[in-house]
């Protein structure tokens, strides 16, 4: 691991292994903070040393349920990400001689009069507002009512979209509600872990490290479907090296094999499913043999995952990017939750569905409504029953907030292109940067008629095209409750005062809020009161929290929602009693289809981008760091020993990947962990990394026909050596 000094209490921990506290040097803490790291939704718990505004040191909470005192090589490095040479310090416009100083009050002013302008001459809808998934729930829910209890337009989207959605819409279809049901203590109870598309071991190391624990507890084995040799891979029972997108077809053929030889309990399948016979006849023609081509697996792999799922008393199933990021995510997520009904994996210790998500508010926003077609408490801008309750909450008139669900992001831009939608107002997110066909992505918020960014940074990728750039607080430097993926509810005690004129996110919008007129709606004094009010909107609610406060969180670390009353203890499983949300859960039928684009003579290998342990997303935090800027300092691209003869590439050669959209610089690593066919590079770089260097340039605008996830894990491309 690099640049750090690490320790682990075993030995088959690779490269999650884990330290307790990173420090500065001679610098003692003078008072600490509770907190939540920022990076993942595994939300591990930190305690936050400061030293004279300053902090200095991060340890994980050892009494955490969630980390017990662990903390990743993320978490090790926020040391540095605080004080850095391009924090955004000040308000700052676009002028004649390019960016200028301004003072809050005119930045807010001229925030609140574009909005009034352009909603009073274009309508509601002419504005925007796409804010990142790793904030707080009391942030989320000031976004929430502004933009949808104030203007008037349900146009308010996260970064969720692009890293979780299909999931989202996953387990809506085959529960009939957004409901994860299980919990980090499933990884200490299971008996076999299968995970789809997934590489813990880089992307959540300490959860990584616990189900390596359980193995070697419980000799539980454990099945990883990936087309590429992932250190999490190659500690497998069962390395299924699958084609990219054939996962559906994979899901399928297990469950043919499930019910043909007898494997599950078919009438305890029909007591859990509403329509167990339709799947039993649909996938009477997905056998191994029939869809070994397509899988790129032989029939006795597939027949061996069958029987090893078969025979689990208790499997836990965790998928990641490899089935969200696809234009058929959905139809992945659901084909695998089938294979997690027909075993009856649900509602039990050790068994269920386990969706951590990539960001640490991935969950919390969905609770709280920050997304297109979502008000507070798992509610629906469509029913007219839940616009009055929110409405009456918020004080706002019922007609305020619309029927008619809000635009998704790549909806958001085509909008901005055709003319539509006039003001966009994006919030710690990155799009010209994450956003697939970035060079697209970039051309269209130029075009923004007003771009209003608010980041913790400049430049970068996207506040450099921006006409007002706002700075806003980060981690440490804000207070608030985050939810993470097992429901765990936490608090965050702001450590330190945020540097320059930055300010803690909700007060920068409830500012404008204020100007516009709606003083009474945000006449808050602290984020408690936020809360507070938040928590009327869970009341009955999957997601109720009424018996939650902040005295509560400082002392119940991590507790699990739903929590009605406060002498609940919280709930760790959900559906233990198989009360599902429309009785019982449902089977989604669907065929095999490829990805939007498939290779030709022309881009003759397929392109899966991921992340790499050392950086995060588009390394605003992590690029900073030098031990980790050092660990991956550019692009690269791993290729299959025979693809790389045949294009006449040799390891380390500098050579350049291209699709029909872009083309990109990279580091060739020739190896035979990527299946022939296919290529992969890290999706961490942007067009500030170097000339060259935007991967996102080269992957392709489609997107899943439920979730609109785009498909980051699929798209044509060659490599050629100049």
């Amino acid at each position: 691991m690099v640049g750090c000094d690490c320790e682990g209490d075993d030995d088959d921990d690779g490269p999650a292994r884990t330290v307790r506290e990173i420090a500065e040097p001679n610098i003692e803490a003078s008072s600490w903070h509770m907190s939540v790291c920022p990076y993942c939704g595994v939300g591990c718990g930190l305690d936050v040393g400061v030293a004279d505004n300053r902090v200095v040191a991060v340890r994980g909470m050892e009494d955490h349920p969630v980390n017990r005192g662990e903390i990743c090589l993320l978490g090790q490095n926020l040391l540095g990400i605080l004080e850095t040479d391009d924090r955004l310090l000040h308000p700052m416009r676009k002028g004649a001689g390019g960016m200028e100083q301004i003072s809050w009050d005119q930045a807010s002013d001229t925030v609140a009069e574009r909005i009034r302008a352009t909603i009073d001459e274009h309508g509601p809808d002419s504005f925007a507002m796409y804010v990142s998934a790793s904030e707080y729930l009391e942030e989320y829910y000031v976004y929430n009512k502004f933009v949808k209890g104030c203007l008037g337009t349900n146009n308010l989207e996260s970064s969720a979209r692009l890293c979780w959605a299909s999931g989202v819409v996953g387990l809506v279809k085959a529960f009939g509600g957004d409901s994860p049901p299980c919990a980090y203590e499933d990884f200490d109870h299971a008996d076999l872990f299968f995970v789809a598309g997934y590489n813990l071991a880089e992307s959540k190391p300490v959860i990584f490290r616990r189900m390596m624990r359980s193995r070697q507890r419980t000799q539980a084995p454990i099945i990883v479907v990936d087309p590429r040799v992932t250190d999490t891979a190659s500690r497998a029972d069962l390395h299924l090296q699958i084609k990219p997108g054939a996962d559906v077809a994979l899901h399928n053929a297990i469950a043919h094999v499930l019910i043909g030889e007898g494997l599950i309990d078919e009438g305890e399948a029909r007591g859990l499913t509403d329509n167990f016979d339709e799947l039993r006849e649909h996938v009477t023609s997905f056998s191994p043999g029939a869809v070994a081509d397509v899988t790129g697996l032989t029939a006795e792999e597939i027949t061996r995952a069958a029987h090893m799922v078969g025979e689990a008393e208790a499997g836990l199933f965790m998928w990641g990017q490899g089935l969200n990021q696809s234009s058929i995510g959905t139809r992945k997520v659901t084909t695998l939750l089938n294979l997690v009904f027909i075993t009856n994996n649900v509602g039990r210790p050790g068994a269920g569905p386990m969706a951590i998500t990539g960001q640490g508010s991935a969950m919390g926003l969905r609770e709280v409504g920050a997304l297109p077609h979502l008000l507070p408490g798992f509610r629906k801008v469509t029913e007219e029953q839940d616009r009055a309750e929110i409405a009456e909450i918020w004080g706002v008139p019922p007609a305020r907030i619309r029927p008619t669900p809000g635009k998704p992001i790549s909806m958001i831009l085509e909008g901005i292109e055709r003319g539509e939608i006039k003001v966009l107002w994006i919030i710690h997110s990155n799009p010209a940067a994450t956003f697939p066909d970035s060079t697209w992505a970039r051309r269209v918020l130029e075009q923004t008629e007003f771009l209003i960014v608010q980041d913790a940074y400049h430049p970068t990728e996207t506040t450099q095209l921006a006409d007002l750039v706002l700075p806003g607080a980060q981690w440490a430097e804000k207070g608030g409750t985050l939810t993470n993926s097992e429901r765990g509810l936490n608090l965050i005690e702001q450590a330190v005062q945020p540097p320059g004129e930055a300010r803690p996110d909700l007060d920068i919008v409830m500012d404008v809020a204020r100007r516009m007129g709606f003083r009474d709606e945000f006449a808050y004094e602290n984020t408690e009161a936020i809360f507070e009010e938040y928590k009327r909107c869970t009341t009955g609610r999957a997601c109720d929290i009424t018996g939650v406060s902040y005295e509560r969180l400082r002392r119940d670390r991590g507790i699990q929602w739903p929590v009605p009353t406060p002498d609940h203890p919280g709930t760790v499983r959900r559906f233990v009693d198989r009360d599902f949300p429309r009785g019982k859960v449902h089977l989604n039928l669907y065929e095999h289809q490829a990805p939007a684009e498939v290779p030709d003579d022309t881009y003759p290998l397929n392109l899966i981008t991921g992340l790499v342990g050392m950086q995060y997303h588009s390394r605003t935090r992590t690029g900073k760091i030098p031990a980790l800027a050092r660990a991956v300092p550019e692009p690269f691209v791993d290729m299959h020993a025979n693809d790389a003869r045949v294009a006449g590439v040799a390891d380390g050669d500098h050579v350049y990947v291209e699709s029909r959209r872009g083309r990109v610089r990279a580091r060739a690593r020739v190896n035979e962990t990527i299946r022939a066919g296919s290529v992969f590079m890290p999706y961490h770089f942007g067009s500030l990394s170097g000339p060259d260097q935007a991967v996102n340039a080269l992957t392709i605008r489609a997107f899943d026909e439920s979730a609109k996830q785009p498909e980051y894990k699929a798209c044509a491309v060659r490599v050629v050596t100049t």
